[in-house]
């Protein structure tokens, strides 16, 4: 009877063992983004399990139970397991925000009230909201304080980037870049696709940027890219069109050639290879223009052409075409 009774106890252990299972899922926003470290409750039972960065979360649980998620600023939720599978879809809530930013590489996060430091984040949507071809020109006028100068023309052109301006007359100004926890040059800012970017943490004073040293001193941009959607694969396409042309030139005055002496009656001497404009004055005569080589020369006209530097300037495009695919942790682009 003994031996009956313990193989019985045994097969009703194993049969509830059998019944459960791990269930894995995301917790989303009603906008599609992660909610990070939610907590995820089996109703009615001590199981409790965090999320992770991503709003991921694995939870061991039996067919029929219920689960609730909850998060700071959201709507709790409550569903019923069916399946390997759980998501959450978490409303925002209309109570107050406390606002979490992460303040270092390393992921550590915060509550604004806990900083002595200011900071900004700037999410993937904002930065591609004007279909820019690079990052640097995302992130114009989206922080106070930083300041981003195109120093030179072109498609993937290199900025000057200052955060609360000037700290050093003869020194470095601009901010260190870290791109997913590794520091890597600024010049590499101009070549991340902005359509990768998952958020962006301004750090905008030493004290933020405590932790990385002497390197850290005028500040830091934190870049965060996309990662893999755990609900479901997902390919995204887009295309960009752009065309660009010179705003305006500078004014040049229109009487006076090339030349930069005078003289001994104080009349500019015209000089061929002169780029400043105090020759003499302009009379319509054949003039040479350049140096002769092998003795061939070439002559034009002695006047004028404002125009000739604009014209110097083609019209630009620029089509950028951008496809990715996502899966669990894999994204590609």
């Amino acid at each position: 009877m003994r031996k009956f009774t313990l193989l019985l106890s045994m097969l009703v252990l194993s049969v509830l063992a059998f019944a459960q299972r791990t269930v894995t899922g995301t917790v989303r926003d009603d906008k599609g983004e992660p909610v990070p470290f939610a907590t995820i409750t089996e109703v009615g039972k001590n199981n409790v399990v965090k999320a992770d960065a991503n709003g991921a979360f694995s939870i061991r649980v039996a067919d029929g139970s219920q689960l609730q998620s909850t998060a700071s600023g959201h709507q709790s939720q409550t569903i019923t397991v069916s399946g390997a599978t759980a998501s959450f879809t978490l409303a925002t809530s209309n109570q107050q925000l406390t606002e979490v930013v992460v303040t270092t590489a390393l992921g550590q996060q915060r509550q604004a009230k806990e900083l002595g430091y200011s900071t900004a984040r700037v999410r993937g949507q904002e930065v591609t909201q004007s279909k820019p071809v690079n990052l640097q020109n995302g992130l114009t006028g989206k922080v106070s304080g930083l300041n981003v100068q195109t120093v030179n023309s072109g498609v993937f052109e290199n900025t000057r980037i200052t955060l609360r301006g000037i700290r050093s007359l003869t020194g470095n100004n601009q901010p260190m870049l870290i791109l997913d926890g590794v520091p890597i040059a600024l010049s590499f800012l101009n070549s991340i696709n902005p359509n990768d970017i998952q958020d962006v943490n301004i750090l905008k004073s030493a004290a933020a940027t405590a932790v990385y040293g002497p390197d850290g001193v005028n500040g830091a941009i934190v870049v965060t890219t996309r990662r893999g959607n755990r609900n479901r694969p997902t390919i995204s396409a887009s295309h960009t069109f752009q065309v660009s042309q010179v705003s305006f030139m500078p004014k040049f005055q229109t009487r006076f050639g090339s030349g930069s002496s005078v003289d001994v009656n104080g009349i500019g001497v015209y000089d061929g290879i002169e780029n400043q404009g105090y020759g003499d004055e302009f009379d319509g005569s054949l003039r040479q223009i350049g140096r002769a080589f092998n003795g061939d020369t070439q002559r034009v006209t002695y006047e004028a052409r404002p125009d000739e530097k604009r014209k110097f300037w083609d019209l630009g495009t620029t089509n950028q075409t951008d496809v990715s695919f996502s899966t669990g942790d894999f994204y590609l682009s």
